[in-house]
C-alpha cells in the first residue's frame, strides 16, 4: 500500500453507469481512512483515499475524505462507493464516534457528498450490500452522553437498512449478538456474520445469518478453535477481514487480548461452506495481522493493511493475494 495503515474497511469497486447496467471501469481494490502511524499524523487518522488496481499492479489516489476517519466501513452499493460511521481522532479524544454518510461517485471524481446520517453514532460493525438495500448491523455505539474515548461505547445490536433511491434509514431485526470487530459476507440472498468481540466477554466465535426477505436471523455454524497460535488464545477472532470466492468464505487473521498484557495476532484462515455449514483450515497467512481487509477481485483474495502486534501497534502496508 502507498502507506502503513490499519483498522481499514476496503471493498472492490465496480462503478456502474447511471444511465444503464454496464459497469464502468475495473475491479479494484479501495480504501478510506484508517489508523497511520503517529509519525505520521499525531493523531494517528487519515483521510487519504487510495485505489489499487490489480491489472497494473499499482496504487492510485482518490479524493480525499471530508474528514480524517479511522474504522470508516466502505461499501459498493448499487454502483456508488459509501462510507459510513467510524472515529474521528483529535485533540477533543481519539475516538469519537460519527455517523455520517457519505458517497463518491467515482474514484477520479472531485469530493465525497453528504447523505443521510445513521440516526445514532456507529463503528466497528459490519456494512453490506443486500437485496437492493445497504446494511449496518452491529458494531459499537455510545454507552451515554459522553463520546471521545474507547471506554465511552459499548456493544449495539442495532440493524439499519439504507434505502439509497430514498435516502433514508430504516430499522431491521437486530442482530442477536451484539459484538464488534467482525466480518460480513454476502451469499445468495443472506448476510453471514462472523466473529468478532463483546465488550465484557471478548472474543467469540458466533456466526449469525440474517434473510432480508424475512426480517430473521438464525444460528449456523461457529469459528473452529485456533490452530496456529504460538500461545494460548480463545475461540473466536475479532479485528478479522472475510471475502467471498466461489459461494465460499474466507476468513483472514485477527486479534486477541485477554488483559492489558496477554495477546497476540492469529495468522488463521478459514474456509466456510454455507451449503454444508461447515469450516475448514487453509493455508495460513505468511504475514499474521488485524485491522486489515481483504477484497476478493479477478484473480483472487487481496489481503492488505493491518497491524502485527495487538492493539494500535505493529502497522503494516502489506499486500498478499490468497488464491483458491
Amino acid at each position: 500500500m502507498p502507506f502503513a495503515v490499519q483498522e481499514i474497511y476496503p471493498t472492490s469497486f465496480l462503478r456502474t453507469d447511471p444511465s444503464g447496467m454496464k459497469p464502468r471501469g475495473g475491479g479494484n481494490l479501495v480504501n478510506a481512512g484508517g489508523i497511520v502511524p503517529a509519525d505520521v499524523n499525531v493523531y494517528r487518522a487519515t483521510d487519504r483515499t487510495t485505489f489499487y488496481d490489480p491489472s497494473t499492479d499499482w496504487w492510485g489516489e482518490g479524493p480525499a475524505l471530508p474528514q480524517a476517519r479511522h474504522h470508516l466501513a466502505l461499501c459498493n452499493h448499487n454502483g456508488f462507493l459509501y462510507g459510513l460511521g467510524g472515529f474521528v481522532s483529535d485533540a477533543q479524544g481519539q475516538w469519537q464516534m460519527r455517523s455520517n454518510l457519505w458517497r463518491l461517485d467515482s474514484l477520479d471524481g472531485p469530493l465525497w457528498y453528504g447523505m443521510t446520517s445513521l440516526p445514532l453514532p456507529n463503528a466497528e460493525g459490519v456494512v453490506v450490500s443486500l437485496s437492493g438495500m445497504m446494511h449496518l448491523i452491529g458494531g459499537r455505539a455510545p454507552a451515554g452522553s459522553s463520546n471521545k474515548e474507547w471506554r465511552d461505547h459499548i456493544d449495539t445490536d442495532r440493524h439499519w437498512a439504507y434505502d439509497a433511491i430514498a435516502d433514508r434509514w430504516q430499522p431491521r431485526a437486530p442482530l442477536p449478538t451484539p459484538r464488534n470487530s467482525m466480518a460480513a459476507a454476502v451469499i445468495g440472498d443472506s448476510v453471514y456474520v462472523i466473529g468478532g468481540r463483546t465488550v465484557r466477554g471478548g472474543n467469540t466465535p458466533v456466526n449469525e445469518v440474517y434473510v432480508p426477505w424475512t426480517d430473521r436471523w438464525q444460528r449456523a455454524a461457529p469459528m473452529p478453535k485456533p490452530v496456529r497460535t504460538d500461545k494460548p488464545a480463545p475461540q473466536g477472532q475479532s479485528g478479522i477481514a472475510a471475502a467471498v470466492w466461489k459461494k465460499k468464505i474466507y476468513v483472514f487473521g485477527g486479534e486477541w487480548q485477554l488483559d492489558e498484557e496477554t495477546g497476540g495476532v492469529y495468522s488463521d484462515v478459514w474456509e466456510y461452506d454455507p451449503r454444508e455449514d461447515k469450516w475448514r483450515a487453509v493455508a495460513a497467512m505468511p504475514r499474521p495481522r488485524h485491522g486489515l481487509g481483504a477484497v476478493a477481485l479477478g484473480d483472487g483474495i487481496y489481503v492488505v493493511g493491518g497491524a502485527s502486534e495487538p492493539s494500535g501497534e505493529g502497522t503494516t502496508a502489506y499486500v498478499d493475494r490468497f488464491a483458491i
